[in-house]
């Protein structure tokens, strides 16, 4: 028996002990944090898939894995002869797994899952249908701790500041703030589970992660304090006597749920998408009348303010002179025959790793040569390094945490020969990078509408790609933050100025390769006239874009000047800042088409 199908059959002894039909088992920790701590990769554990975002449904006689167009190609690789069903989310008529599970469950069942790492909104979807059909939920009880016997602790390194230098504004503005919006709402208290929120909002930072700036916290605000709840022997005297002058006092985590009882009767404030359902059950029990609205923090975290700009516009010059240094070692060393999609990941992580204010990866670096690069979140295996020959496409998709930013970058990079189809689809993908890049569009704009320009050219001859257009990036905190995106997802969240949003089209053929070109965009104001106020993007990413494989020909003139304007602000805020070999490249690579 494989060890995966033994931690099956351990899970469904569990599961029979508890008299349980179905168990879930996310992706999340109890903060619905997007990449968590080993402790809480419990879906890994049970399956052996190792995306960072999908649901698996396991029954006393089948499971299932709930995986994204993202990850379809390395979920067929991974979960390969393991018994466990892929369930292709994205194709028509395939739905999500809760509504799956709804109309499945036969009447009486009885459904489990851990409350603390199961978010509000996944139940309340389908808390009807289960009514209906009599299915009582059971959340109390974590019966991974049974399966996974040295199943590691919690994180407790150091939690530091995030220094007001780089921050702008200080906890105690930002929590008055919030508690302006609770008035509004006409709330006494604001509960908070998401650990990027509580950092922004606190000014704080932890390493639980290796890519994400936040430890674990549970956060309470009322209109006269706020309440931190965290592993008290990760602060120093420092941050301590910060915490209080900011009004903020320091309890330990494991007292969270107990402390709720305190807000017994109240009004509360709470995020249903952030929030974990333990959290919600508890406050009920102690008949708080519960304000389900989103966070003022999501919001206020996504519009950056000028401190924060100012120093982001640095540090892309830093990590785009990271990038210099390695594309120029890259070009040099294709056909060398010494290149392994190892090598190249190892190079740019350490090119980033000397920069100043530097502090860790913002995601692990994505290294795909020929067909692994049609894997859109393609990641290096332990005991696998492709080697990089002198023809086709290398996608790497890297990026940097730092005091004073997070970067995203991804380059497609020519190696050698290329074949007229290869050519065709990166102009392609090139093209829609560029008009989105030049869009000019009106206040109240959804990235709905803007997806179309990324898209338009694929669409135009038969392609698509699976995946959003941009996610929003936080500001030295999660790479992937909203509430805004582009994609052709209909999110009801306007494009404002303020906001950071990535531009990455696609072009993902299995078996064959893949194609990817992102920058980050900052939304500026335009213009105002009688017809209402405008806006466009200004690029923040500086770093030349591969024209080796461009078609000049199926590039407009529009598109043509933008591609040659961007690269001529590359080499102005870039070059001043190299010598040499390194110099005398990047002339090269941005001479205009």
């Amino acid at each position: 028996m494989t060890d995966i199908a033994q931690r099956l059959a351990t899970l469904r002894a569990q599961m029979a002990l508890h008299h349980l039909d179905a168990w879930v088992l996310p992706s999340s920790d109890p903060h619905n944090s997007e990449y968590v701590p080993a402790r809480w990769k419990v879906r890994q554990y049970l399956s052996g898939f190792s995306a960072s975002v999908s649901t698996m449904v396991v029954m006393q006689d089948k499971a299932f894995v709930w995986a994204d167009g993202r990850y379809w190609l390395q979920a067929e690789r991974e979960l390969a002869g393991s018994g466990i069903d892929i369930v292709y989310l994205g194709k028509p008529d395939v739905p999500q797994w809760n509504h799956w599970l709804a109309e499945h469950l036969p009447n009486g069942a009885r459904l489990g899952f851990y409350g603390a790492t199961m978010m509000v909104k996944a139940l309340a979807d389908i808390e009807p249908l289960l009514q209906k059909k009599g299915v009582s939920v059971h959340t109390e009880h974590d019966l991974v701790d049974a399966v996974w016997l040295d199943r590691p602790g919690y994180p407790l390194e150091p939690v530091f500041a995030h220094d007001l230098q780089y921050a702008g504004e200080t906890a105690a503005s930002k929590l008055d703030k919030v508690r302006a919006q609770m008035r509004k709402s006409e709330a006494s208290a604001h509960v908070l589970n998401a650990l990027d929120d509580i950092g922004y909002l606190l000014n704080l930072r932890g390493t639980d992660v290796p890519t994400s700036p936040y430890f674990h916290a549970y956060l309470v605000v009322t209109m006269d304090g706020a309440r931190l709840f965290a592993h008290q022997e990760r602060f120093d005297a420092a941050l301590l006597a910060q915490l209080k002058e900011q009004g903020v006092a320091l309890r330990p985590y494991t007292e969270f749920f107990a402390d709720l009882a305190g807000l017994a009767g109240q009004s509360v404030l709470v995020d249903p998408t952030q929030s974990n359902i333990l959290t919600f059950q508890t406050l009920r029990q102690h008949g708080c009348q519960l304000v389900e609205q989103r966070a003022p923090s999501v919001a206020l975290k996504s519009i950056k303010n000028e401190t924060e700009i100012t120093h982001w516009k640095n540090c892309f010059v830093r990590d785009g002179l990271a990038m210099v240094r390695f594309l120029h070692w890259f070009y040099a060393q294709v056909g060398s025959g010494a290149l392994t999609e190892r090598s190249v990941s190892d190079r740019i992580d350490a090119e980033r790793a000397q920069l100043a204010l530097f502090r860790g990866l913002s995601f692990s670096s994505i290294p795909g040569y020929g067909p692994n690069a049609a894997m859109m979140h393609y990641g290096l295996k332990e005991g696998v390094d492709t080697p990089v020959a002198a023809q086709g496409f290398f996608l790497l998709d890297s990026g940097g945490q730092y005091d004073d930013g997070t970067t995203d970058i991804t380059r497609t990079l020519v190696c050698g020969e290329t074949t007229a189809e290869q050519k065709r689809h990166y102009t392609l993908v090139l093209k829609g990078m560029l008009r989105l890049s030049a869009a000019i569009f009106m206040h109240g704009t959804r990235g709905l509408q803007l997806d179309i320009l990324a898209r338009q050219a694929l669409w135009n001859e038969g392609i698509n790609y699976a995946c959003g257009t941009g996610h929003g990036v936080g500001y030295f905190n999660n790479v992937h933050e909203g509430p805004h995106s582009i994609s052709t997802a209909l999110v009801d969240q306007p494009i404002l100025p303020g906001m950071v949003v990535t531009n990455e089209p696609g072009v993902y053929l299995p078996g064959r390769y893949g194609i990817r070109i992102e920058n980050i965009l900052l939304c500026q104001p335009h213009q105002s006239t009688e017809h209402g106020s405008f806006y466009r993007f200004e690029t923040l990413t500086l770093c030349p874009i591969d024209t080796q494989a461009v078609l000049k020909d199926l590039l407009g003139a529009e598109e043509t000047a933008y591609l040659n304007a961007y690269h001529a602000t590359v080499l102005e805020r870039l070059g001043p800042h190299l010598q040499g070999e390194e110099r005398s490249f990047l002339k090269l690579a941005c001479a205009p088409l």
